[in-house]
């Protein structure tokens, strides 16, 4: 693609580089238009002589054209396109899911000259009947790509795994609570618990199908935590107070009933004192008390992840300090 400066006459089926305007300030002609006879004899009614417009070769794609060759090959059966428009494209979530980007396969695309494909954040919850339903946009920068940029951008989205991929929540995943307490707590704890972790199964498709309460007992905790898990896919301990040691009594009584993979505190704010572990098929998560409100903190993070049947180990739980500051405009919704 080459950018010149052309004889209005000289300047058929080339691309306008700059919108156009007429003596009253107003667009004629957009940029970006494959200038037709119509558009030629419409800038000489103007009193243009020259234009300054792309000229596309052989090996150039159009922008629109490439937009729609890469997200098409982008597609998966939960991923729907707009149409293409400037070589624009946005990408949307059918179906209501956790997004996973494969980031060496984004980054490797983004590397290629006039290609820009921008995805919400790693395993954000995303489809029509959650906050939104859209998961990327792909801009074609230029008004074309060379072809073999387009081929090389191809076969890296053609490859696996995907670079987009929206995993749906199944419904039907069934869900315990355990309320630790002293007797005399255990009604409000339910108050202040039960509401939001409720809100956050319905979005996820989950349904909590059994609470308990029980004191603050190692013996008592352990009996009825190994109970629970055998019952349901996720149990969540809600505790007067949050774990803030590996020697918490929940953590010790989980210990003694046979629960493995226990990882205490993660590196988001709200959230520090979140702790999991694990039965052989059943997760555990201990809620820290940001869990009492809507506001998006660690809960949001784990949740859904957890629901999917992830196992995450403290690696995982690491990574989430990138970003795991969870600033007031970054917790400004409520999780629905």
């Amino acid at each position: 693609m080459n950018l010149e400066e052309r004889a209005v006459s000289d300047a058929l089926d080339t691309v306008l580089l700059h919108n156009v305007m007429d003596d009253a300030a107003t667009r004629v002609i957009r940029k970006g238009t494959r200038l037709t006879a119509e558009h030629l004899a419409k800038l000489a009614d103007l009193g243009r002589e020259t234009v300054q417009v792309a000229v596309l070769g052989p090996d150039d794609v159009p922008e629109d054209e490439a937009a729609r060759l890469l997200a098409e090959a982008l597609l998966t059966a939960e991923i729907d396109l707009s149409r293409p428009a400037g070589g624009r494209i946005n990408l949307q979530a059918t179906v209501d899911g956790l997004l996973e980007v494969n980031a060496a396969s984004l980054l490797a695309i983004n590397t290629l000259p006039g290609f820009a494909l921008a995805t919400r954040r790693q395993h954000t919850v995303v489809g029509p009947n959650q906050d939104t339903d859209n998961i990327a946009t792909l801009k074609i920068v230029p008004f074309a790509v060379e072809r073999r940029h387009l081929d090389h951008a191809l076969a890296l989205a053609e490859g696996e795994p995907p670079v987009l991929r929206v995993r749906p929540f199944e419904p039907g995943r069934r869900v315990a609570m355990l309320f630790v307490a002293d007797e005399a707590v255990h009604e409000k704890l339910r108050g202040q618990y039960l509401p939001p972790t409720q809100a956050r199964l319905g979005r996820l498709r989950a349904e909590l199908v059994v609470t308990e309460d029980v004191v603050q007992d190692e013996e008592a905790i352990a009996q009825a935590a190994a109970r629970l898990a055998e019952q349901v896919d996720l149990l969540i301990i809600a505790g007067q107070t949050s774990i803030m040691d590996d020697d918490d009594t929940t953590l010790r009584a989980l210990r003694a009933a046979g629960a493995t993979g226990i990882v205490s505190g993660a590196p988001v704010e709200p959230g520090n004192l979140l702790a999991l572990a694990y039965f052989p098929s059943t997760p555990v998560m201990c809620a820290p008390g940001c869990a009492k409100g809507l506001k998006r903190n660690i809960v949001d993070l784990v949740l859904p992840r957890l629901l999917l049947g992830d196992r995450l180990d403290r690696s995982d739980i690491a990574a989430l300090g990138l970003g795991g500051f969870l600033t007031a405009a970054e917790r400004a919704g409520d999780i629905r």
